[in-house]
């Protein structure tokens, strides 16, 4: 899969997550989505705005699970597999090549995006199961985003 075809496919997919026939901080209501990686670059804004949106987001790191809803952290006695297997939409930005997410616990029709520049998913498995839509190593798209967002706020502050 090229990088061209991969922001292709993040972009309808979001179509199937992201209602934008409804009101901002209603877009992804009724969504359970799971972040893994609370990152403070990519992991945790991602999960926040989501979760401003309306969709239920389990932020999984090493520190723990917590469920993001709507401005409010709460501590999650789930496991781990019994959250992902309930999600409609799995990010990955584990920063690792150690870290796989464990492909039977993905069910079908879900997204997976993995925005980390390893792979943190077995593509192959993956790929087995029906209906799964995968976007591939975005981390490059990421850190070109980042980069953009970065010149732009520093234009923006010496123009003021």
């Amino acid at each position: 899969m090229t990088l061209h075809t991969s922001i292709l496919t993040a972009l309808c997919v979001m179509e199937q997550l992201y209602d934008e026939t409804q009101p901002v901080g209603n877009r992804m209501c009724g969504k359970n989505v799971t972040v893994i990686n609370r990152s403070e670059i990519v992991g945790r804004p991602l999960a926040a705005m989501m979760a401003n949106d309306g969709a239920d987001v389990y932020s999984i790191d090493l520190s723990g699970v917590f469920l993001m809803k709507r401005g409010k952290i709460v501590d999650v006695a789930e496991t781990q597999e019994a959250i992902v297997r309930k999600s409609s939409l799995i990010i990955t930005g584990v920063p690792t090549k150690d870290y796989k997410l464990p492909t039977e616990w993905v069910q079908p029709g879900t997204v997976v995006i993995n925005v980390s520049h390893f792979k943190n998913v077995d593509e192959e498995a993956l790929l087995k199961v029906p209906g799964v839509k995968y976007v591939p190593l975005v981390g490059k798209v990421t850190v070109g985003m980042l980069e953009r967002n970065l010149i732009r706020l520093i234009k923006q502050f010496q123009m003021e």
